[in-house]
């Protein structure tokens, strides 16, 4: 590194002419102290326990103080100045170890034994924005951690109080109203202090009494300030605290180590206690002498009570998941790429608790999966890590000298801050006797579909008999809404014969050959239970039939179009014809016609309309007859 130090070498156009005007309509070069800046600068030394405090403008060739502690000057060169780089950021600058930036560590003031090491600036801007000069603290020793939230929240809100104190110097110049410039800012001063209401802020003297008491502090605590000044601090601690001598230990941590910061309860005016993070620094004069006592509080309470919460349920969980000893939780963490499971986790795959504890490979963890299941299994978990997919799958674990056990895991990618992936979590439950159980499920269902299909034949068989000498049309309806009946009855099946799918029970029963490809469907696909499946079945059967006979399906060019959609309490299904004959009213209604006119599930809310292109049919119901039962 060189020992040479160069201000930046864009300084020159910073300060234009145009910064240099900016600050000269502020009249305040080489102007006496004044008690409100020293005040500012006081404040802030104390609060953020800093030996150097500074109001600092910079000039054309210089920077000038209007109001500094610990330094004993009122102006010095640019080209050591730290402030001739904080005007250059956007609001704040702060340097927490001024030896090892690069832009100071050559800069004489660093250099010199018991030099600055710290430094944090805010920045001073006029109306349109432009930077005239900072209000800044220094250090001679480093700070790793920086200003605490509070700290830097204060230098900010008491930079804007030093902007405002400028502003109203040049209202009074302008105005020729210079005697009341005093009056303006410290109502300016107080609005600003006032307007913390997120914070409590109570000022005291050595001994604890209350001397000031911002808005915040009425909005969080409940007294006005008229009624808490001149009375003792501890009048908000609880009475434990009090009993304990909390207050006066605060105040001598303070002093001892320039600010002392807790979280405890407090007591609000109507003796309500609510959670607060507090911190309490000593106030001191212009000749360093301690003269009082500033606290801060925020409440906090609806985080604590959160965190109790948490902490609460977590507990039930555990013992949940404890008492269960079927459910396992597990994180994949993305930086180690390591899954860690708990001890039921490890129990049910088979596992070394510690191992599972410690964290496992993706091979490792997988040890025992079945060989034809690690396809699945593994294309699910890059799915998760390449898409952000949902993760649901189940897979087998072949376990030395132990059954086949089944495993359900479920688990979602969590992202950081920042939006990038951070931990894949979830749980591994055994779903081997729901396993058991569907299976056997299944095959009583495919025993009794078997069942059902003969009597169907042999239905089909009687009737074919039996109506051998009846007009042939007749027979043949009949045969084919058994057929119809026989249908939905496969297609419940497959999912035991609790619901199905529309789309799928539509396309089942309205196969017709070489016309399928003339019937299209429009519908968000929802399930329907299975008596709403067979009043649909019968339904557009026979519809389908009438279009076949003399509807669109009767010509080369005909179509049909099925849609359906709810609203969220009815249910409708159209049904529309195109490219056919004309078709009419019929003079009387077969069983066919009053089967359709019956409506889904028997609601007879049914419009049959015979336009010009087509027959129409709108068949209504509620929704809540329509979908399986929860």
């Amino acid at each position: 590194m060189s020992d040479a130090y160069d201000a930046p070498s864009c300084f020159g156009d910073v300060l234009s002419a145009g910064r240099s005007l900016a600050l000269a309509r502020y009249d305040i070069l080489d102007t006496p102290r004044e008690q409100q800046f020293d005040d500012i600068v006081k404040l802030v030394a104390a609060i953020c326990a800093a030996p150097i405090a500074v109001v600092n403008l910079v000039g054309d060739d210089r920077q000038w103080f209007k109001a500094e502690i610990g330094l004993g000057v009122r102006e010095t060169p640019l080209d050591t100045s730290f402030c001739a780089h904080a005007i250059l950021e956007e609001d704040f600058l702060e340097i927490r170890d001024a030896t090892k930036d690069s832009r100071f560590a050559a800069n004489p003031l660093v250099k010199v034994a018991g030099g600055i090491r710290f430094y944090a600036g805010a920045l001073l801007k006029d109306q349109a924005g432009l930077a005239i000069g900072t209000l800044c603290i220094l250090d001679t020793q480093p700070r790793p951690e920086g200003l605490t939230e509070l700290q830097r929240f204060t230098l900010q809100m008491l930079a804007t109080q030093v902007m405002t104190q400028l502003e109203l110097r040049k209202v009074a110049r302008q105005e020729r109203e210079g005697k009341n410039d005093l009056a303006n800012a410290a109502l300016r001063f107080q609005s600003i202090f006032n307007s913390a209401i997120d914070y409590a802020i109570i000022v005291m003297d050595r001994t604890g009494s209350i001397t000031d008491w911002n808005a915040g502090a009425v909005a969080i605590l409940g007294w006005e300030a008229p009624e808490m000044v001149g009375r003792d601090l501890s009048v908000f601690f609880t009475p434990e605290d009090r009993a304990a001598a909390v207050p006066g230990r605060e105040m001598r941590h303070a002093l001892a180590n320039g600010r002392g910061a807790d979280e405890r309860w407090h007591l609000r005016k109507n003796g309500e206690r609510f959670w607060a993070s507090g911190e309490m620094m000593p106030l001191k004069d212009a000749d360093d002498v301690i003269v009082g006592f500033v606290k801060v509080l925020r409440d906090k309470t609806q985080a604590r009570l959160l965190q109790d919460r948490m902490a609460q349920q977590d507990e039930r969980l555990q013992m949940a998941l404890a008492a269960s000893g079927s459910v396992g939780l597990w994180d994949w963490m993305v930086s180690s790429d390591r899954i860690h499971g708990d001890g039921n986790f490890a129990r049910l795959y088979g596992l070394d608790v510690e191992g599972c504890a410690a964290g496992l490979t993706e091979e490792q963890y997988q040890k025992y999966v079945v060989s034809e299941d690690l396809h699945l299994l593994r294309d699910s978990v890059r799915a998760v890590f390449d898409h952000g997919a949902d993760f649901l799958v189940e897979y087998r674990l072949a376990i030395p000298g132990e059954p086949i056990r089944w495993v359900e895991c479920k688990g979602r990618m969590v992202l950081d801050a920042t939006g990038s992936p951070y931990r894949f979590s979830g749980t591994a439950i055994d779903v081997t006797a729901r396993k058991a159980a569907e299976q056997q499920k299944q095959l009583l269902m495919q025993e009794m579909s078997h069942r059902v299909k003969n009597s169907f034949t042999v239905v089909q068989s009687l009737a074919s008999q039996t109506l051998r000498g009846i007009d042939p049309e007749v027979r043949e309806a009949l045969l084919n809404r058994i057929a119809a009946l026989g249908q939905a009855n496969d297609s419940l099946l497959q999912t035991s014969w609790s619901a199905i799918q529309i789309s799928a029970l539509l396309q089942r029963v309205l196969w017709l050959g070489a016309d399928s490809g003339r019937i299209a469907f429009c519908g968000t696909d929802i399930q329907v239970s299975a008596e709403a499946a067979m009043s649909l079945s019968l339904i557009v059967h026979e519809l389908a039939t009438n279009a076949v006979k003399y509807g669109s399906l009767s010509q080369e060019v005909g179509e049909v179009l099925v849609s359906w959609h709810h609203d969220g309490s009815h249910f409708q299904l159209v049904w529309q014809e195109r490219g056919g004959p004309i078709v009419e009213k019929p003079a009387a209604k077969g069983f066919g016609s009053r089967l359709i006119s019956m409506g889904i599930c028997g609601s007879r809310d049914v419009l049959i309309e015979y336009l010009p292109e087509g027959l129409q049919a709108r068949f209504s119901v509620d929704l809540e007859r329509v979908i399986p039962k929860s």
